[in-house]
């Protein structure tokens, strides 16, 4: 559900073919590609998709906003004004699109950042859920991210639980590193954008990540550790 390559976003060394290659090789059925600030151009995705039919691709974006990064999903191209998120869930609500909070709580927990920023974070998962806007906005929360520690993952995952609102896994991957760790499970087949759509909005998908043994299983508080010990 996040993931960039070198088809759109300059900071990725992913070829997109090796993605579909690797995330085959992971048991992958699907991935959304979120290029950062751009949507693939139409005949661009279509010969992709044609190229590689053997596995379902999305093409999203992730949005640099006023209030952090969001993965839209729905948009076919960017939009004036979406960097703020009030006018990019407006966008989204136009098209039946859907938005998810990427990584929110990335780095507030580092003494490093609290050092050079002056700003310690101490917001419990209560009161992160209560006084930060941001959450109003989404319709779901990026709970588990490949890229993140494992106190970010699981204070975004208590936070989504407090507001009852969806929690969703990527890897954030921008190389072959990390394809596979995170990933967005869902209780129905996903072979098309608009079926993609529908299981978004009915809430039937969870974030999940891969145990020792190559299964996956449900991400939640001590998951990870939990996983490692699988037999």
């Amino acid at each position: 559900m996040h993931v960039h390559t070198t088809m759109a976003s300059s900071d990725s060394m992913l070829d997109p073919h090796d993605l579909v290659r690797i995330a085959a090789q992971n048991t992958l059925t699907g991935v959304n590609l979120t290029e950062h600030d751009q949507v693939i151009e139409p005949h661009q995705q279509a010969a992709f998709r044609e190229e590689h039919e053997d596995l379902f691709v999305n093409f999203g974006m992730e949005v640099s906003t006023d209030m952090g990064h969001m993965i839209a999903l729905g948009l076919r191209t960017y939009l004036p004004g979406i960097r703020r998120v009030a006018q990019l869930r407006e966008e989204l609500d136009k098209v039946g699109g859907f938005l998810i909070v990427a990584h929110p709580f990335r780095r507030l927990f580092d003494p490093v950042t609290a050092m050079r920023t002056g700003v310690k974070f101490e917001l419990t998962a209560e009161q992160a859920a209560e006084q930060l806007p941001v959450f109003q906005h989404v319709h779901a929360i990026e709970v588990a991210n490949g890229a993140n520690t494992p106190q970010e993952n699981e204070f975004a995952y208590q936070v989504s639980q407090i507001l009852g609102i969806p929690g969703s896994g990527g890897s954030d991957a921008h190389s072959q590193t990390g394809i596979g760790a995170f990933a967005a499970g869902f209780e129905q087949e996903v072979d098309s954008p608009e079926r993609l759509l529908e299981e978004l909005h009915a809430g039937r998908f969870e974030a999940v990540h891969r145990s020792s043994t190559g299964r996956w299983v449900k991400f939640e508080v001590g998951s990870s550790e939990a996983a490692k010990q699988d037999a």
